[in-house]
């Protein structure tokens, strides 16, 4: 085994002010063997929002697949308000540290149908979904090229899951151009009725 820290001093990453590391020895050997195990062994499960795409940019909160939507032209604006609204009620709960998570999951559940029963009430078409997407200031973290690419050159499955809305997310790192397939997405996705239009959400 390489010396202790070694892997760990190799990688700029992890020199970084922002990265604390308790146990450097146990990072080590987590390293270590991944390194053994090559690539054949690895796969690559991760969620989306503010892990692959960015928390701000140059100063300015950027939108998780949500908030996309949510702020998007084709919403009305009494739609953004109660959206507004709920989130106001709802994330403080999200957060209480008093809470336990199974206290939270009713209201986050609760939070979650009453949102998307008032996107489906604005019936969004299914053609404005790539427009949607471009006009907003979602993006990914810097360096995803090199880190989608390299994954696809040695064929290592990456599977995101997200709690978000899984087509704007789709939508994303297919105009980033790293939608691979070995990319897998699973998510929540809208439905669409007979006109195109957004009618209910899946999971």
């Amino acid at each position: 085994m390489p010396n202790q820290d070694s892997a760990v001093k190799m990688m700029p990453e992890f020199q970084k002010s922002s990265v604390r590391i308790k146990n450097p020895t146990k990072v080590e050997e987590i390293i270590c063997g991944l390194i053994k195990g090559g690539a054949a062994k690895l796969q690559v499960i991760t969620d989306f929002d503010m892990t692959l795409s960015r928390f701000s940019y140059r100063g300015k909160r950027c939108p998780s697949c949500h908030n996309v939507i949510d702020n998007c032209k084709l919403i009305t604006d009494e739609c953004r308000e109660k959206l507004l609204q709920l989130k106001e009620k709802y994330y403080a709960i999200e957060i209480d540290p008093v809470l336990t998570v199974e206290e939270k999951y009713p209201y986050i559940v609760e939070w979650y149908t009453k949102s998307h029963g008032l996107l489906i009430e604005q019936a969004l078409p299914k053609a404005k979904l790539k427009e949607i997407v471009e006009e907003s200031d979602i993006m990914l973290k810097e360096g995803y090229e090199n880190f989608f690419d390299k994954l696809q050159q040695y064929n290592i499955p990456v599977f995101i899951f997200s709690a978000g809305i899984g087509d704007v997310l789709e939508e994303v790192i297919r105009q980033a151009g790293v939608y691979y397939p070995n990319v897998k997405v699973v998510s929540n996705f809208m439905d669409f009725d007979d006109n195109v239009r957004i009618s209910s959400h899946s999971s």
